[in-house]
């Protein structure tokens, strides 16, 4: 790194929702550089699930003939509550795919047209003024290996600073560009789930089920494998192991075949959040950074590939002076609400006729994990009968 430089946009993080950003500036013609700690690829059996809408936005970049033939598509989930039961046809297909291919295929296009892509850099700190923000980016090394087998130690090379005329903080849940800005985020408290990949045969059904406020969803995948993603009780210690996956499955799971071995398996903690804003000025945060929930729809991601679309187009209007700045803070606002929305979908029924009663005080966990957003979230609503409450 040079000791000062510019650009139009500098995008914190290198995931699925920073590189996409990316593609959507420069399709916009801003002068992007995306700074990421690693690029070191998603480790195995971190499955994503790819929303309707997800699909159609990377088809505008020619991407998902490419997806499509590599992943799984769910065109149905069975959705079982108790002892209520309803399929819902999804208004077109989602995908499950591994989010290293993803992160993969991104990265691709991303250095085939030689964009400005920094490893092993992050964000350390920002100064916003009227005209620029100015971000202290400091490259790390890798030092010596640790004591155990995949432990690193890294510490600080050198640093710059970079003048850019606009942030795009996707660096996730730990934003160091959120944290710059001063954001807190609210919390709703720790979820812990059981994540299993295993062979299915026959091939797993898409199921999402609520047993004793406990959701779970099964995924089939590719090649006649399924994910199964199992929110636990607090309070207890648990093993990812086939003993488990075969307990969870005779006592929550219909109609799935036990399996006899498993390809990956973990319990993972989940907290979900959101910020209190989702930036200020020239400084603005997509996905993790800004939001999360419990990973069975995988909404967060999905929501923000569509809100690095909308801001990058944004971002591209004030640069060209057709909008002012206050565009950004109004489309913030309008995705902070959207999110909070989204969430907010409680158990009053009072005027939906159509709503079976089996889904009273249910409706926030079942809309937080279907594999599907905007236009479409609005179809699978209406075939439950679900109406949105309204949120200030």
């Amino acid at each position: 790194m040079t000791q000062v430089e510019r650009t139009q946009l500098l995008i914190a993080g290198g995931g699925p929702v920073g590189l996409f950003s990316a593609l959507c500036a420069a399709k916009h013609g801003l002068d992007v550089i995306v700074v990421e700690r690693s690029f070191r690829g998603t480790p195995r059996g971190h499955t994503t699930l790819l929303h309707p809408r997800s699909i159609r936005l990377l088809g505008e970049f020619g991407l998902s003939p490419l997806l499509l033939r590599a992943g799984q598509l769910i065109e149905e989930v069975k959705l079982r509550v108790n002892s209520g039961t309803q399929r819902l046809k999804l208004p077109f297909p989602a995908l499950a795919i591994t989010q290293a291919l993803l992160e993969e295929t991104l990265l691709k296009v991303l250095r085939k047209e030689e964009f400005d892509l920094r490893g092993t850099c992050e964000v350390t700190a920002l100064s916003p003024f009227a005209d620029r923000v100015e971000v202290r980016v400091a490259r790390r090394e890798r030092l010596e290996a640790g004591s155990y087998p995949g432990e690193e130690h890294w510490g600080l090379a050198e640093s710059g600073s970079i003048h850019a005329d606009f942030v795009i903080g996707a660096d996730g849940r730990a934003s160091h560009v959120r944290q710059a800005l001063g954001i807190r985020t609210v919390t709703s408290g720790m979820e812990r789930y059981a994540m299993f990949e295993f062979p299915s045969s026959p091939p797993a059904e898409p199921e999402l089920a609520i047993s004793h406020e406990l959701c779970h969803l099964i995924t089939p995948l590719s090649e006649r494998r399924a994910r199964g993603s199992f929110q636990l009780p607090r309070g207890q210690e648990w093993t990812a192991d086939l003993e488990l996956l075969g307990k969870l499955l005779h006592a929550r799971a219909e109609q799935q075949a036990q399996p006899t071995e498993l390809d990956w398996s973990e319990i993972m903690d989940f907290e979900p959040h959101v910020a209190e804003q989702f930036g200020r000025g020239r400084v603005w945060l997509a996905g993790d950074a800004a939001h999360r929930a419990s990973p069975l729809g995988v909404q967060s991601m999905n929501r923000g590939l569509s809100e690095a679309w909308e801001l990058t187009s944004e971002i591209a209007a004030v640069a060209s002076g057709k909008r002012s700045l206050a565009a950004l803070e109004l489309l913030g606002n309008a995705q902070r609400k959207d999110w909070l929305q989204t969430l907010a979908v409680g158990p009053d029924f009072e005027g939906s006729l159509q709503a079976p009663g089996w889904l009273s005080g249910h409706a926030a966990q079942i809309v937080s994990a279907l594999p599907v957003s905007g236009p479409d979230l609005e179809d699978l609503l209406r075939q439950l009968g679900i109406e949105r409450r309204s949120y200030a």
